[in-house]
């Protein structure tokens, strides 16, 4: 995935298993992208290599609905902020606003999409 990624290109998906509504997936992050919000699907990640900062909870500001499963903003005001490193495991619940920094080359994470809890 590295090799396919463009020089200028901040972050690649690649489904692994999709079950329905559930997927796994390689997440590959080069440059960090808008804090973001899933209202229906709960994000549980493995930091599988590389080195980075979670910021989760809080409120998001300018939020934007980009579709059904996704609203992004401009930043988050009042989260909490985490390093990560490899071997960190992570579960930002649905509707949670988090975002994710990178402070080396890259970031890489085994992502799983979970639905929400009825």
């Amino acid at each position: 995935m590295l090799a396919a990624m463009k020089p200028d290109q901040g972050f690649m998906w690649r489904p692994l298993v999709r079950d329905g509504a559930n997927v796994a997936a390689i997440e590959i992050w080069k440059k960090p992208g808008r804090p973001a919000v899933h209202p229906a699907q709960a994000e549980y990640a493995i930091v599988l290599e590389g080195s980075g900062t979670l910021i989760s909870g809080g409120a998001m500001a300018d939020a934007k609905v980009s579709n059904a499963n996704l609203v992004e903003g401009s930043r988050i005001e009042g989260g909490v902020t985490r390093p990560l490193g490899p071997g960190d495991v992570i579960l930002v619940p649905a509707g949670v606003p988090h975002w994710f920094g990178i402070t080396g080359d890259r970031l890489v994470l085994l992502g799983i999409k979970l639905p929400a809890a009825k």
